[in-house]
């Protein structure tokens, strides 16, 4: 912690010590360690943590975060329904468009953080995805999913969150080049 001091004194940094947390990252059942002093106050030790709208546990298992999304994008799904049902004047492509702008990039933000998570975290999102589809598309609850996502040309969640993570990938960690021999 000291040399952290050093590092921010030096640099002119200031830190809110009021909204300082600590979290101890690992798959084992953590052993309390002792508390982390920095200025003469304590940061207290949590069980999760909240980092940019991101909410990270010890094990980085992503549920809780997934199901505070999931809720957020639901909420959304019900503040556009009059926009989105099938009564509404808007065109599919139009419709489809408000999907995308505000429930998906709901549901897809930090994904390239979050996308090795569980199959059944992912059903969860697929579910909400589909549901979206059914209203937008006017289909019965019977319509099978990847008839869903072909008539509506929208890719199925995991695919969309791969493709991300892939492009995230490739732009975070570019490929070296050969150089080229004199």
């Amino acid at each position: 912690m000291s040399v952290l001091l050093r590092y921010f004194t030096r640099c002119k940094l200031q830190v809110n010590i009021h909204k300082t947390e600590a979290i101890f990252f690992t798959l084992r059942h953590p052993v309390p360690p002792a508390p982390l002093h920095f200025q003469h106050t304590v940061i207290p030790w949590n069980s999760q943590v909240r980092y940019l709208s991101l909410l990270l546990n010890p094990k980085l298992l992503f549920t809780r975060h997934l199901t505070s999304v999931t809720h957020k994008a639901t909420s959304i799904f019900l503040q556009l329904f009059p926009l989105l049902a099938r009564d509404s004047m808007l065109s599919i492509p139009n419709k489809i468009t408000l999907y995308k702008l505000f429930i998906r990039s709901v549901l897809s933000y930090a994904a390239p953080v979050w996308s090795n998570t569980s199959s059944s975290n992912y059903r969860r999102l697929q579910i909400l995805q589909s549901k979206c589809l059914h209203v937008i598309g006017n289909y019965p609850r019977c319509t099978p999913i990847p008839h869903l996502h072909t008539a509506i040309n929208v890719a199925p969640i995991r695919d969309f969150i791969y493709h991300l993570t892939d492009n995230f990938s490739a732009v975070a960690l570019p490929t070296p080049t050969p150089s080229s021999a004199p």
